[in-house]
């Protein structure tokens, strides 16, 4: 497949995903603060921002989980194509995985079960979502999960995960 169809299809899906969980959650009766959109205090978020950027290096200084630094695809792909993927990959995917596991799925379990379950579960949820990967990988993702969702249940909000996520995704793929 053409690299700029391939990109605008990915871009294409994130964005329908916003668009249906967006509607979904406006439709549901209640207050966007129950789904964490919300304004995130700002302390707690740098330091979530903080200890989630150390867990990334350090991990990957410690498995090698993202690869060589490999610049050759990026300079063969059209601009177009990069930016799409960049969209796809870094903005879009990031904001429909944190809305569906740390908006809707954390908010619905955490009616029902305590914060420590609801914070594994759907880091579990998380982590099998990226199935090919290897088994060591997914291990890190759950740990990602992990502190992806203590950032949502201490600040009460999606941005914190959403923009950790997002910076995780961009070291990854650059």
């Amino acid at each position: 497949m053409d690299p700029i169809a391939s990109a605008a299809m990915k871009a294409g899906l994130g964005a329908t995903g916003v668009v249906v969980l967006s509607i979904r959650m406006e439709r549901s009766n209640r207050p966007l603060s129950w789904f964490g959109v919300t304004a995130p205090p700002i302390v707690p978020t740098l330091g979530f921002l903080a200890v989630y950027l150390a867990w990334m290096l350090g991990s990957d200084a410690l498995t090698h989980w993202r690869g060589p630094w490999d610049f050759r695809t990026w300079q063969q792909a059209p601009l177009l194509a990069s930016a799409l993927r960049l969209l796809a990959v870094c903005v879009l995917g990031p904001v429909v995985e944190e809305l569906l596991f740390r908006g809707i799925i954390f908010s619905w379990l955490r009616e029902r079960v305590n914060v420590g379950l609801t914070i594994g579960a759907t880091a579990l949820g998380w982590s099998l979502l990226h199935y090919d990967f290897a088994w060591w990988v997914i291990a890190i993702i759950f740990v990602d999960g992990v502190i992806l969702g203590l950032a949502r249940w201490r600040t009460r909000s999606v941005f914190a995960p959403a923009v950790m996520h997002m910076l995780y995704n961009l070291y990854a793929i650059w």
